[in-house]
């Protein structure tokens, strides 16, 4: 019977020819077509302008994926050549060592590399060897004709705010001021100057409908924003010095997604072109005496600016706006006599590219909505189920000692008198935010002690099953208290189980304006529902 066939191809960038991927596919279908084999139309993979460094390619994916399918959809994979695979000798040997265990062929026809053979070893050390040097002379290679375009005054790539690029005579382009957006430039540092914060000017930029350079592949939205102003005032080459190679992307091992690291300053060039000035010395002067009063004031540039992997608030990153679907974060909110945040949406309150003004405090959206999550989910048989993980668990893990026991208990007392004494402070000097935040931590301590010391002691759960069943009870009555004794492990355990939730605003029965929260959710092995508009989110609780 003849051998069904799957075909890989792949072209790294965009200035290869896209006829890379049929020339590819046409070789491996001829190569099937000698050995009398057949190509099966419905497992040709193609990766398009993506580099073979890494393995996190999408078709790639796809073929490893459907290799785990039984019966198998195909017998042999095809490759032109083992560079299309792979350019990293690890990724090459993983691959085909995964193909030849799970049963299947392997040839590369342009290098006549089979896995049959038993040369095929060699030769896939031999050729993952060239094509790992190819990668590393080509960025070499590539970093040397930079840095001489650098040094000849001209452009080395990428697009800046305020200027334009054309190519000159020699080869390559040069940057050349753009009249336009010079005088957006020098209007947002005569804002920073006199003192307007970042996400002041980009609201004021987006409400003027001020174009922006075109946005970036794969981004969204077309508008100002913070991070986009505060790169362009750190920016040296709007006062005529370009500085390049300051930092190098390094790939994370395995992937094509890279990160900066910041070289060694012996190693930066510095080139001053001063037909690029755009803003003057004093200008640049003022902005940058203004970003240090900011940073003296609010700790840093990145102060209050928590990442939603980060957040110590258990919904950021879950919460997307039901108008623009972008992320609602901590926008504002301290009270009188506590803190208290409130959630909106990132494109209104940074970039005022969203309709939806709305706030809504995080402790009542926290509150109403993990008590309907409670109601809806925690049924008898979720409780069960808990008892007898609780249980098992339990068994299979040994306690902590008596020494463990007794210094939680001790430092319990601790805690307890340390919260005794900063309420004396507050109530006799006043509150401020160092006093508040010591209360909070020691509260949280407090919290994880008591949880640790209700569920100390195997002998205890396994003498006293009563216990566990008032535990788990009481536990499950405040789900919000539980997650709050740990929430960096409560939003792991989150995102296991839901990616978003969006909050929608609607009218109320007086006229006003509330959020209504909807969510989907998987819970004990695949048990589906959603928290839709109007379930337990009472205008009269929930709304603002």
């Amino acid at each position: 019977m003849a051998l069904r066939c799957a075909i890989y191809a792949r072209y790294s960038s965009d200035q290869q020819s896209p006829l890379s991927i049929d020339d590819q596919v046409r070789k491996c279908r001829e190569y099937a077509q000698q050995q009398g084999w057949v190509v099966l139309d419905d497992h040709v993979y193609t990766d398009a302008e993506v580099s073979g460094a890494g393995s996190d390619r999408p078709a790639l994916q796809r073929l490893l994926a459907c290799l785990q399918i039984r019966p198998r959809s195909f017998d042999v994979l095809l490759i032109d050549d083992t560079s299309r695979l792979s350019r990293r000798p690890a990724d090459q040997s993983n691959i085909v060592e995964q193909l030849r265990f799970l049963g299947f062929r392997f040839v590369a026809v342009s290098q006549g590399i089979d896995s049959i053979s038993e040369q095929s070893d060699v030769l896939m050390t031999v050729h993952g060897l060239v094509d790992s040097l190819y990668i590393k002379e080509l960025g070499k290679k590539t970093h040397r004709g930079l840095e001489s375009q650098i040094l000849r005054g001209c452009h080395a790539g990428g697009r800046c705010f305020g200027y334009r690029n054309e190519p000159v005579e020699q080869g390559g382009a040069r940057r050349v001021i753009d009249p336009e957006q010079a005088k957006t430039v020098v209007r947002i540092f005569e804002m920073s100057a006199a003192g307007l914060g970042l996400k002041k000017i980009a609201k004021k930029l987006n409400d003027e409908g001020v174009p922006t350079s075109r946005p970036r592949a794969g981004k969204r939205y077309a508008s100002w924003c913070p991070t986009a102003i505060r790169a362009m005032l750190r920016n040296e080459l709007y006062i005529g010095r370009v500085v390049w190679n300051r930092t190098q992307f390094v790939k994370r091992p395995g992937t094509n997604k890279r990160v900066p690291r910041e070289r060694p300053r012996n190693e930066w060039k510095i080139v001053e072109i001063p037909e690029l000035r755009i803003i003057s010395e004093d200008l640049w002067r003022r902005a940058k005496d203004q970003q240090e009063r900011t940073k003296a004031v609010y700790g840093g540039a990145g102060a209050g600016l928590h990442k939603a992997s980060s957040s110590p608030n258990l919904l950021t990153g879950f919460l997307k706006c039901g108008c623009c679907s972008a992320n609602m974060i901590i926008v504002a909110g301290r009270g009188r006599r506590t803190i208290r945040k409130f959630y909106g949406c990132t494109q209104h309150f940074n970039r005022g590219a969203c309709s939806n003004g709305l706030t809504i405090r995080q402790d009542v959206i926290e509150r109403n909505f993990f008590a309907e999550l409670q109601a809806r989910v925690l049924t008898d048989e979720a409780v069960e189920y808990t008892i007898r993980e609780f249980v098992r668990r339990s068994r299979e893990n040994r306690g902590p000692s008596s020494e463990e026991i007794t210094a939680a208990r001790n430092r319990q007392g601790e805690v307890e008198q340390e919260l005794t004494r900063l309420a004396a402070a507050i109530a006799k000097t006043g509150y401020t935010r160092s006093l508040l935040d010591a209360v909070a931590e020691r509260e949280r301590e407090y919290d994880q002690l008591v949880l640790k010391l209700q569920t100390i002691g195997q002998g205890i759960v396994a003498q006293h099953p009563g216990n566990i069943r008032d535990f788990v009870s009481m536990a499950l009555t405040d789900l919000l208290g539980l997650l709050k004794t740990d929430t960096a492990q409560a939003r792991v355990e989150l995102a296991k189980y839901t990616t978003e939730i969006r909050l929608f605003h609607e009218t109320d029965t007086n006229g006003g304006l509330v959020y209504m929260a909807e969510g989907g959710w998987n819970l004990f092995g695949g048990c589906d529902f959603a928290l839709v508009a109007g379930v337990g989110f009472e205008p009269t609780t929930f709304g603002l």
